[in-house]
């Protein structure tokens, strides 16, 4: 059957073959009794102003832990930065500008709270290669994004350690074998680059349920500076809004509206400043202080999956929100961050660490099938068969749609193939 249309982004590589081998490599552990390692580098001279630099790779501490990642210039620190690492492998890296000058020496500080040893792969120091010009706003703010670090740097993260040791400042430190890493090749830029086949999305590249891999054949960098931009002014109105409508839609079919006023209704206060004081007025994921404005609402249990907005919502900025998506709690957090979760929402860990769609909105699709099919736009339609699908195998709404009412699965179909650029398979 015919179904499931998709638009197409002239992305077609054969994706059941090319892009989709996953290779496992050997890394460096580093023992470390003092909780800190450091290591030195060289920038070059510089003679037209400024170049930006960037340092990152990918972490795998003993125990979840708090690293803070110093680099120092011309005995002065440029930046610091913070990053809370769970007990698997983790991206980090930030880039920032040094001014024209001679041959310089760079230390590089990392010190963790709690570990003391780690497994690294692809940790790097360099000129931002290659440089990119076109950024609306600062590119140091565009190329710091956290979702995109260290991939849009494009270093090889061909090695465990492309750095230095410094040999003052590490006493007692040693090298073992570490942790095995998985890496896929970016179908753009041919680098080798970290996944985690029990974690779609969680490294180098985005999930994609589709791919053999459950990974994209870009990596980040790639997807968001070769296709994301390149694309993106190219497309039509109807398309540009697509991801909006389907969100609208969703939200109406789950009577988030008439939620929210009852809430508000029943408590005497909005959901967003009640989850906001329950989240100590922070974000759940990085523990930064959020603005009441600023925050975002997060479903927890995704709106992707039929999971309304309610009390059980949690507290993140748009950067961790805007990471998380459409995942799962199970598929963002680590278990320490799941435990405290389910503390703070009362959601149990088995419902937290459960992939399925929502089973009472689930039943009113089915119920009201033939009206949801006429009153949503066919995109929508398309896009929740294909989630329901996904966890459900069993249930295939297109073909339930075909069973009851031929002639609205074929006003839906033929909706889906007039859209610029569709594709059915």
């Amino acid at each position: 059957m015919r179904r499931l249309a998709v638009q197409s982004r002239n992305d077609g590589y054969s994706s059941r073959r090319d892009y989709q081998t996953i290779t496992t490599k050997h890394t460096q552990k580093v023992t470390f009794p003092n909780n800190s390692i450091a290591f030195i580098s060289t920038v070059g001279e510089r003679e037209n102003g400024s170049e930006t630099f960037a340092v990152g790779g990918f972490i795998f501490p003993s125990i979840p832990t708090n690293l803070e990642l110093t680099v120092n210039f011309a005995n002065r620190r440029i930046e610091t930065r913070n990053y809370r690492l769970t007990n698997n492998w983790n991206r980090v890296g930030f880039c920032f500008d040094i001014e024209a000058g001679g041959i310089s020496e760079i230390n590089i500080e990392l010190n963790f709270s709690d570990a003391t040893e780690a497994s690294f792969w692809g940790l790097e120091f360099d000129k931002v290669s290659p440089p990119i010009s076109e950024f609306e706003g600062s590119h140091i703010d565009c190329l710091n994004q956290t979702h995109l670090s260290p991939e849009t740097y494009y270093f090889a993260h061909d090695t465990s350690i492309n750095l230095d040791f410094s040999e003052d400042d590490n006493d007692g430190c040693h090298l073992d074998k570490g942790e095995d890493i998985e890496l896929k090749k970016c179908s753009f830029c041919a680098r080798l680059l970290p996944l985690r086949s029990d974690q779609p999305g969680a490294l180098s590249f985005h999930k994609h349920n589709a791919k053999i891999s459950g990974h994209q054949n870009e990596c980040r960098a790639c997807k968001k500076w070769r296709i994301n931009d390149t694309f993106n002014p190219l497309r039509t109105t109807d398309q540009l809004h697509e991801s909006s409508v389907i969100t609208r839609e969703r939200k109406i079919l789950l009577q988030e509206p008439e939620i929210l006023q009852e809430i508000k209704k029943r408590t005497g206060e909005g959901l967003k400043s009640q989850i906001w004081e329950k989240f100590e007025r922070s974000c759940f994921y990085c523990k930064e202080p959020v603005e009441l404005d600023d925050f975002q609402l997060d479903h927890t249990r995704p709106l992707a999956y039929l999971w309304p907005i309610d009390e059980f919502a949690t507290c993140l900025c748009a950067e961790h929100n805007n990471q998380k998506k459409d995942k799962f709690p199970i598929d963002f957090y680590s278990e320490d961050q799941l435990k405290e979760l389910s503390t703070i929402t009362g959601l149990s860990i088995k419902d937290l660490s459960k992939k399925d769609v929502n089973e009472v909105q689930l039943d009113r699709v089915l119920t009201n099938l033939e009206h949801y099919a006429q009153e949503w736009d066919a995109r929508t339609f398309n896009a929740i068969a294909r989630k329901v699908i996904e966890v459900r195998p069993s249930i295939d709404l297109f073909q339930e749609l075909s069973a009851r009412n031929n002639g609205i699965y074929l006003e839906v179909i033929n909706e889906l193939q007039d859209r610029p650029d569709a594709v059915t398979d």
